[in-house]
Order: structure tokens, then sequence, then C-alpha cells
């Protein structure tokens, strides 16, 4: 008997303490529940919030805006294909302008016998020696023109927003450049066209489908016309070789 009266004091005083804290847990506060449940405080949900309060500074401050480098990297990749648009034209210009330069010899030739500074036999020499040139010159020309016109334009680059720094003055040149680029892709058609109309000529006079009259008065017609096409040549040439490099 008394080890069972012992075992009941210890169950009232089990009872006890369990009420002692049933009362105490208001008077504890939300503090107090804490401390004796190892939990974390209310502060953790404020110190988040500061926390995203500090890193959106941080990121206004270093001045980052979404999509800046997404921006950027499509303007890289505009002005890379300008780049490649520009080549094309330049190895257009450059192959037009040996033809061009061969039509060129071909009229001084004519212009120089009339003024007696080269004999007949000089300027038919001259004259040989171009005609034989020219398909392989119109071919070539012809070829890199297609080349050129295969890719895609600059104009992207006129419509860039929010690119880089670097990436938009390399726009502005390769835009300037495309402006020069495109008045020499024109001059250089058209002197280009003047000496393969004249070859198509010469070779029809030489199949009988021309008669000579009609070819020396076609023939004297371009003469005295070629150099207004050769000059523009020329001077499209000059301009785009002052333009800005678009690289």
């Amino acid at each position: 008997m008394p080890r069972q009266r012992k075992r009941e004091r210890r169950g009232s005083a089990g009872l006890v303490i369990a009420a002692l804290l049933v009362i105490g847990l208001p008077l504890l506060g939300w503090a107090g529940v804490n401390a004796l449940t190892g939990g974390d405080s209310g502060n953790d949900s404020a110190a988040a919030a500061d926390g995203s309060r500090t890193d959106a500074a941080g990121e206004a401050s270093r001045g980052e805006t979404p999509g800046s480098f997404e921006v950027a990297q499509i303007g890289r990749e505009a002005v890379s294909a300008c780049v490649e648009r520009m080549a094309a034209g330049q190895a257009y210009v450059e192959s037009a302008g040996v033809g061009i330069g061969h039509w060129g010899e071909h009229v001084q030739a004519r212009t120089d016998m009339l003024a007696g500074t080269v004999v007949q036999e000089e300027m038919r020499a001259i004259w040989k020696r171009t005609r034989l040139a020219g398909p392989d010159d119109v071919a070539q020309a012809t070829a890199a023109l297609e080349a050129y016109d295969a890719l895609p334009g600059c104009d992207d680059l006129g419509s860039l927003e929010g690119a880089l720094p670097e990436v938009a003055d390399q726009a502005a040149a390769c835009l300037e450049r495309e402006a020069a680029m495109t008045t020499a892709v024109a001059a250089s058609t058209a002197g280009l066209q003047d000496w393969a109309n004249h070859l198509n000529a010469m070779a029809a006079h030489a199949d009988g489908e021309m008669t000579a009259a009609a070819a020396q008065d076609l023939w004297v017609a371009s003469w005295e016309a070629a150099p207004v096409n050769i000059g523009a040549y020329n001077d499209a040439h000059a301009l785009l070789a002052a333009a800005p490099a678009c690289e």
C-alpha cells in the first residue's frame, strides 16, 4: 500500500506541473511560447522583407533593367548580320570595278586615238584585250551581286533600342556605311551594265545579227555616254572608302 500512495503523489505532482504550464502560457506571451518551444520569432518576416528591399535597391543602383542582356544580344546579332552584308557588298563593288575599269580602257582607247595619242593598232589591241576579259568580268561581278542580294539588310539596326553603348556605336557606323554602300552598289551596277551592253552588241555584230553601220552608231552613242556612269562609280567608290568601317 505505501508504494501505491507514492505513485499517487507523483501523479498528483505531474498534474500540478501541467496545470501550471497551462495557466502560465497566456502570461508568457508569444515570446515565452517561442522560448519554450524553440520556435523562431515573428521578426523573420520583417527581416525577409527588408532583405528583399535591399536586394531590389542593389539591382536599381547597378542600373540593371529586365531584358537588357537580351536586347544587347539582339543588337550584336544585328550588327554581325550587317557586317556580313557590308563585306559582300564590298566584294561586289570591287569585282564590278574590274569590269568598269576594262570598260573605261575600252572607251579611253577611242578617245586617245581621236586625240592622236595612240595609233589605231594600239587602240585595237586595247579593245581586243578588254573585250576578251569582258565576259569573265560580268560573270564574276554578277555572282558577287547575287551573294550580296541574298543577305539581309541592316534595317534592324535602325530600330535598335536599349543596346549597350558599344553595340549602339557599331550600329551607327554600320548604318552610315550601308548608306554609302547602297550608292556604290547602284553605281557599280549601272557602270557594269554599260560594259555588258557593249559586249552583247559586239557579239551580236560578230554573229551577223547587226549591221556594221548599226553597230558603229550604237558604239559611238555608248562611247559618248560612258563617262557619266564611270565617273559615278569612281565617286561612289571614293565615298565608300571614306565611310566608317562596319565591323
